[in-house]
């Protein structure tokens, strides 16, 4: 049984009409606080009240609500999440923030979901943006950006306990205590752990990839007599996670493929802190300093990342059409390997620095019914040099109640650590038969200084609209036009000879930006209150990805367009029989897609279109207390979302899970 205590809200997202929800403030999109409606780009709000009723026991499960997202779960401890094409493991073209705090790794270009175990009590929100927002948050917001912003510690005063488990979930627990340090300055802290089980291979057996994660953390909110705001905040955590791993072995004839368990270690601790002063009434600055250092240790390679980021910020209104906000930042990268013989970086160590300034006006054209973005983002790294990336977006209101807009935006993709300068082994182990023997052969992908940035330039258009007081639209089409993408060829592969043991050969394939392509897609959310106590939440998504390579080149390619699925459909219903009743039905439909396994055979790692239901039933028998049970992928005993892709890890499918929950606030 799952028990999580916490305050039930009046205030609650949900308690506001559709019209109200228009309004409620989103910051991602123009890096200061503005309507949902007014947002000319293609942006979702998950609220805390969402995550609470979806049942979601992370974050990557609740970001399932969103449209344009691909979230596979792969293992019990590993997800794939991709905006609008090219998921994987580390899906390089979606940045990832925790309350301003870049969580995207520098090394191999994206997130470890495993790492962002943030207690989901404490979210104010997840504001998700389809498409590029690299002119303020800089490279690497190529498809998407996705912002966690949590609570102030105003918000969460008093005590949350939280504890329980279920089959799946096998242990859950968190404690919070927040409480007034002097006047107008207020503090929280919190601890919690999760334990979760194995997922299963198709035949029913265990996939030995059970984990647990232990974390704390703390944040102190002051509004000084000045009317300074000031934030400072931290996290601590370590976690062990098991997985099962297929090595290539060219010492193990015929496969030259051997399977091991391994245990992998990780552990950080980050710290950041914020000061706000508002210089007049249309006018602010801020500053925001963070730390973040983060270990990895396993099998394929250990690594250690330490990053340092400075940013300033001011906003002010030029006249009366001009609301320009810019900005200048600085961060410095250290990183550290423990090579192997699967995963060698060279230099193990290296420090890099990265300089930027951003820069973007709101022009008021027509007052309250259209207005011009116009800015840019203008950012130095040690590897490419100079990138630009700049954003035009126009917003036409037609009524209060109707919105469209429309961008085009250039973002490109930073090349990641290993794609410059380390030699990784695939798992596909090839033989080539002699007179005197069949040797292996080893796929190695080679870094180069060579490989560049991936660029993209994308055309939107987006459409809302709440028809009746009861009903809300937010429709949006794109067209991304992709250039220099990352290629690996396995024509005009050199061979190296090693003669460790008994010999065998390196196929050294060099990483190269030699494909173009193009995706274009529509996404849907429609929201109905059915009833006061009845609301429906549909979200659609399609997506169409076509990549070019040179010859001899397409496999690769090829199955990186399949990776994500042409179509999927999410529908979420939270019903109140009573007021103190919740009944939430979530209904999932994913279509078929593959896995990128580089230079895979076709098929060999195909996910079939699948359903899935989740059910949750939770009663409140007194204001402070809620007590619930959930139901999560009760249409299979189990079922496959994703693969692994380079390294090789077991192919694992994700089980049907129960488990019970309790909240309490005191």
């Amino acid at each position: 049984m799952l028990v999580t205590l916490a305050p039930v809200r009046a205030a609650d997202l949900t308690s506001l009409s559709l019209e109200e929800l228009l309004d409620v403030e989103v910051t991602s999109v123009g890096k200061k606080s503005q309507p949902l409606a007014d947002a000319a780009a293609a942006v979702f709000v998950i609220s805390n009240e969402d995550i609470r009723r979806s049942g979601a026991t992370s974050v990557p499960e609740a970001l399932r609500m969103a449209p344009g997202l691909t979230v596979k779960r792969l293992d019990a401890n590993k997800w794939s999440i991709s905006a609008r094409g090219f998921g994987g493991r580390l899906s390089n073209k979606l940045l990832v923030l925790i309350d301003g705090r870049t969580v995207y790794s520098p090394a191999f270009s994206g997130v470890y979901w495993e790492q962002q175990d943030v207690m989901l009590e404490d979210i104010e929100r997840i504001e998700v943006i389809r498409g590029p927002g690299a002119t303020l948050w800089g490279a690497n917001a190529v498809n998407g950006v996705i912002n966690i912003l949590t609570k102030s510690s105003a918000a969460t005063q008093g005590g949350l306990l939280a504890a329980g488990g279920g089959s799946e979930e096998r242990a859950l627990g968190a404690l919070r205590y927040g409480g007034e340090l002097a006047p107008g300055t207020f503090a929280r802290a919190y601890v919690k752990y999760n334990e979760r089980d194995a997922l299963v291979t198709a035949s029913g057996e265990d996939g030995r990839d059970a984990w647990d994660i232990a974390q704390g953390g703390f944040r102190v909110d002051s509004t000084l007599a000045a009317g300074d705001r000031v934030t400072v905040q931290g996290d601590l955590y370590r976690s062990n996670l098991r997985q099962q791993l297929l090595v290539p072995d060219p010492f193990l004839p015929p496969a030259f493929m051997s399977a091991i368990d391994d245990r992998l270690n990780a552990s950080g601790w980050n710290l950041l802190g914020r000061w706000e002063r508002a210089l007049s009434v249309t006018s602010d600055v801020s500053l925001k300093l963070y730390y973040d250092h983060a270990e990895r240790h396993e099998y394929y390679a250990g690594q250690r990342n330490d990053i340092l980021d400075l940013e300033f910020q001011q906003r002010a209104k030029v006249g009366e059409r001009h609301d320009l906000v810019w900005g200048l930042g600085y961060r410095n990268i250290d990183d550290h390997f423990d090579n192997t013989l699967i995963t060698n970086v060279n230099p193990a160590a290296e420090s890099r620095n990265l300089w930027n300034l951003f820069i973007q006006d709101d022009i008021e054209l027509i007052r309250d019914r259209l207005r011009l973005t116009l800015g840019s983002k203008f950012e130095h790294n040690d590897y490419t040099g100079l990138e630009i990336q700049p954003n035009l977006r126009l917003l036409w209101k037609p009524s209060e109640q109707t919105s469209l807009w429309g961008a085009i935006s250039h973002a490109v993709r930073t090349p990641a650590r290993v794609e410059r300068s380390a030699n990784i082994w695939l798992i596909n182990v090839q033989s080539l038969p002699t007179p005197l023997a069949t040797l292996p052969v080893v796929p190695q992908v080679s870094g180069t200084s060579e490989f560049d940035s991936e660029l993209l330039t994308a055309y939107e258009l987006g459409f809302r609209a709440t028809p009746t007081r009861r009903l809300s639209l937010d429709l949006a089409l794109f067209y991304n036009d992709y250039d220099r993408l990352r290629t690996i060829s396995q024509d005009g592969a050199q061979l190296r000879w090693e003669t460790l043991a008994n010999g065998y050969l390196i196929a050294e394939l060099p990483g190269a930006n030699q494909a173009r392509g193009h995706g274009y897609g529509a996404e849907l959310a429609v929201e109905a209150q059915v009833r006061d106590d009845w609301r429906l939440m549909l979200a659609y998504s399609a997506l169409e990805l076509d990549i070019q390579s040179p010859a001899g080149q397409e496999q690769e390619n090829d199955l990186l367009a399949r990776v994500d699925p042409r179509q999927q459909v999410s529908l979420r219903s939270q019903f109140n029989p009573r007021p103190d009743i919740d009944l939430d039905v979530w209904v999932r439909y994913v279509d078929q897609s593959d896995s990128s396994f580089i230079f895979g055979n076709p098929g060999d790692s195909l996910v079939p279109s699948y359903w899935e239901l989740d059910l949750r039933l939770a009663w409140r028998p007194r204001p402070k207390v809620e007590l619930s049970i959930v139901g999560q992928n009760l249409l299979h005993a189990s079922h496959r979302e994703g693969y692994q892709d380079v390294y090789g890890f077991q192919r694992l499918e994700v089980e049907r899970g129960v488990y019970g929950l309790l909240r309490l606030s005191f």
